[in-house]
C-alpha cells in the first residue's frame, strides 16, 4: 500500500516539476522523466484523475488540481530541504544530493521540518529552486533564461529550473552549477556555446539552456 502511494506521489512531483519548467506537463515528458512508457503514464494518470489530483487537458497534457498541487508541494518541499541538508551538511554534490533526496520524500514531515530549522530555514535548494511554503524566492522572470542571453555577456547561474533529469545530468557532466560564472560565446540553431570562467567551453542544447536561469550585466536580452 505504501509503495503504491509513493508511486502516485512520484507522479505528482514529476508533474509539478514539468509545470515549473515548461508551464505544462506532457504525457511523453512524464514518461521520459520517470523512465516508463507513455501507456504506463496514462494508466497512472487515470488513477490520479479519479482521485481528483490531476485533470487532462487536450489529452496529451496533464495538469495538477488544487488537491494535487497541495500533495506535490509537500513532496517537493521535503525533497528540496533534503537536498540542502545533503549538500551543505553532508557534502554531496548537486547531482548526488538530488538523487539521494528522493529517499527523504516519504519520511514524516516532522523530521524534514526539523532539518529545515537546523539548516537555518533556507529559501531555496542547492539548484536555486524555491521551497514551497517558504519565503518567495526571486522569480525566474525577474532574471533571464540562458537561451535568451546575447553573445558576449558574462552571467552568473542562479537556478536550474525544475531539477529535471536531462538538465541535471548535463550540468553535472559540464560542471555547471548555481554560482558558476559563464560567458556566452556563440549560438546556433541547436546550442549555445558558453565558457565557464576559469574553465572549459561547453555547448548547451537549447532545451537545457531554456531551463538555466542567469543574472547578467550588462543588458543581456537577445
Amino acid at each position: 500500500m505504501q509503495a503504491a502511494k509513493s508511486r502516485l506521489e512520484d507522479y505528482l512531483a514529476t508533474i509539478y516539476r514539468l509545470e515549473e519548467a515548461f508551464g505544462v506537463a506532457k504525457v511523453t515528458d512524464i514518461a521520459s522523466e520517470l523512465g516508463v512508457s507513455p501507456a504506463t503514464v496514462s494508466k497512472v494518470v487515470k488513477r490520479l484523475e479519479e482521485r481528483g489530483f490531476v485533470a487532462r487537458e487536450k489529452y496529451y497534457y496533464v495538469a495538477l488540481t488544487e488537491a494535487g498541487r497541495r500533495v506535490a508541494e509537500a513532496i517537493i518541499r521535503k525533497h528540496r530541504i533534503a537536498e540542502a541538508f545533503l549538500a551543505s551538511t553532508l557534502g554531496f554534490n548537486d547531482y548526488e544530493s538530488h538523487h539521494y533526496a528522493h529517499l527523504f520524500e516519504h519520511l514524516p514531515g516532522a523530521i524534514i521540518e526539523r532539518l529545515y530549522v537546523f539548516l537555518g530555514s533556507p529559501e531555496t535548494c542547492p539548484h536555486g529552486n524555491p521551497l514551497p511554503g517558504g519565503p518567495r524566492a526571486k522569480a525566474a522572470n525577474e532574471l533571464l533564461k540562458l537561451v535568451n542571453v546575447a553573445e558576449g555577456n558574462e552571467c552568473t547561474v542562479k537556478r536550474l529550473v525544475g531539477e529535471l533529469r536531462e538538465l541535471l545530468e548535463f550540468t553535472a557532466k559540464a560542471e555547471l552549477r548555481v554560482g558558476s560564472t559563464i560567458v556566452v560565446e556563440s549560438r546556433d540553431t541547436s546550442a549555445i556555446k558558453i565558457r565557464l570562467v576559469g574553465g572549459k567551453q561547453v555547448a548547451v542544447p537549447l532545451k537545457v539552456a531554456s531551463l538555466i536561469v542567469v543574472e547578467c550585466t550588462p543588458r543581456a536580452e537577445a
